[in-house]
């Protein structure tokens, strides 16, 4: 072993006969002693973190497992038939009606194995706080793993590969035929463990690519029937739009973009009149010629004119007038700026506008007691719930039903405190499945899930009781009144 002296060098201030090289001397192996301690404590802690993220890799195959026999016990048929509420009515619930305005369309009952798998989802959704597509995307993964990715499991369950590398190797593999994982699964876990996730993930797509006994072009067919579109809610009154297509439309569409944006962002830091601090990026330029397109372009149903998406946005009166900056409220999304409210209020007649007191929040005018909802009330749930009202679903209301939390049949009222709405799958999961909900005071939702869970959700925006009807007087008591013509016949809610 090497001595201090001959680890480091000498310092060059340090010379014979100087009568202050002991002291400067005590000083670098002051200095060493203490970056000796700085990375001896490093070192202690990397390894804590490294015990942790083994840890999580042990605790994620772990959890995989228990999901898979949580998927196992579920879908066996006698499982399956005991988690169907008619098990234990007397007789079948029958079709379910879509939604609570007296739609004729009708949706026949869930299978017991459909409602077992329904059931399975939403508890794992609300126990683990997720949403039902990572619910259900998890106990799918937890399927994979515990069948065809035996291996791959044992190697998390050891600690030495992370969920993440197993989550590639996974999207990898599950394209391939059955017969075809265990082959490659043992020829990436050697390497997985000593490559970054990309890495990973592009060695693992080109050897899938190579041992895929199926075209790109017949698999390429398949893929393409996912492509779609979807919009997420960003901080600050900002939000994001993810397209997904075929390699060649996106990128095409990016060319595009980036085309449009270098000839814009060269004109403008020709034109000396635009100050230095608003100019544009290339970035900046980018997202606001995609909306331009989005909105004024022209498509195969003709040529765009501005927002045409039918979305509310409730503006206090103040800040409508210009007299106040409070806030805009956007359905679906949340608080928006004053000056974005103004201006789809006063100039997009597409949007619903909505005008409440500035202390109460109270809408004016809505509001009556029948079986249909009324256009007015609507608009009132409509802006009160924001979403569909089962826990974690993001659904906006405009697209959901309105549903009779209390059966309509059962006594329940069509009032604002006995109406929610629910997505069409949560709507469903109510009367099909062993989930009960109940409403309390202020739209607060109470719902127990089969395994015994309870689960408050609440409104988005919080509302004053909307202002109702004068009371129509009672029919005498010797005759008896009709059913009002709007009804149907049996009401399910």
């Amino acid at each position: 072993m090497s001595s201090p002296a001959e680890q480091f060098p000498d310092d060059p201030d340090d010379r014979p006969g100087d009568p202050n090289a002991s002291a400067r001397e005590q000083a670098h192996r002051r200095r060493r002693s203490l970056q000796e301690q700085a990375r001896a404590t490093l070192a202690k802690k990397m390894a804590r973190v490294a015990k942790s993220h083994r840890k999580i890799a042990r605790a994620t195959a772990q959890r995989a497992r228990d999901l898979d026999d949580l998927r196992q016990w579920s879908s066996d048929p006698v499982t399956a038939k005991l988690l169907n509420p008619d098990y234990a009515r007397d007789g079948a619930a029958g079709p379910v009606l879509t939604d609570a305005d007296a739609s004729p369309r009708k949706v026949p009952a869930w299978e017991d194995q459909e409602i077992a798998r329904r059931t399975v989802i939403s508890e794992v959704a609300c126990s683990l706080h997720l949403a039902d597509r990572t619910a259900e995307n998890l106990i799918g993964e937890a399927a994979i793993f515990a069948g065809p990715m035996t291996a791959t499991l044992k190697l998390m369950s050891t600690g030495d590969l992370s969920y993440r590398h197993g989550q590639v190797l996974m999207e990898q593999l599950s394209f391939l035929p059955l017969e075809e994982v265990a082959v490659l699964e043992a020829q990436l876990l050697p390497v997985a463990t000593e490559l970054t996730v990309g890495k990973l993930a592009g060695r693992a797509r080109r050897m899938r690519e190579r041992a895929h006994p199926e075209t790109i072009t017949k698999r390429a067919t398949e893929a393409v029937k996912e492509r779609g579109v979807w919009w997420e809610g960003r901080p600050d009154g900002m939000g994001t739009l993810t397209w997904y297509g075929t390699a060649q439309q996106t990128q095409a569409a990016h060319d595009r973009l980036t085309s449009i944006a270098e000839a814009t962002r060269s004109r403008e830091y020709q034109d000396e009149s635009i100050p230095e601090d608003q100019r544009r990026t290339i970035g900046q330029i980018c997202a606001d010629a995609i909306g331009d397109l989005l909105l004024d372009g022209v498509t195969p149903t003709g040529t765009g004119g501005g927002i045409r998406g039918s979305v509310m946005v409730t503006v206090p009166v103040l800040t409508a007038m210009g007299k106040i900056d409070a806030p805009g409220f956007l359905e679906g999304y949340g608080p928006i700026p004053a000056d974005a409210a103004r201006e789809i209020a006063g100039g997009a007649p597409s949007w619903t506008r909505l005008l409440t007191q500035p202390e109460t929040g109270v809408v004016l005018s809505v509001g009556k007691e029948q079986y249909k909802v009324p256009a007015d009330l609507r608009r009132w749930l409509r802006l009160r719930d924001g979403t569909c009202r089962f826990p974690g679903c993001t659904r906006p209301a405009a697209r959901s039903h309105i549903d009779h939390t209390r059966p309509w049949e059962d006594g329940g009222p069509t009032d604002y405190d006995n109406l929610a709405h629910l997505c069409a799958a949560h709507h469903r999961l109510k009367h099909q499945s062993l989930w009960n909900v109940k409403q309390e005071p202020g739209g607060v939702l109470v719902w127990t899930s089969p395994a015994g869970e309870i689960h408050r959700t609440y409104p988005e925006t919080a509302l004053g009781p909307p202002v109702t009807q004068a009371p129509v007087p009672e029919a005498p008591a010797s005759s008896a009144a009709p059913r009002p013509s709007n009804l149907p016949e049996q009401p399910p809610f």
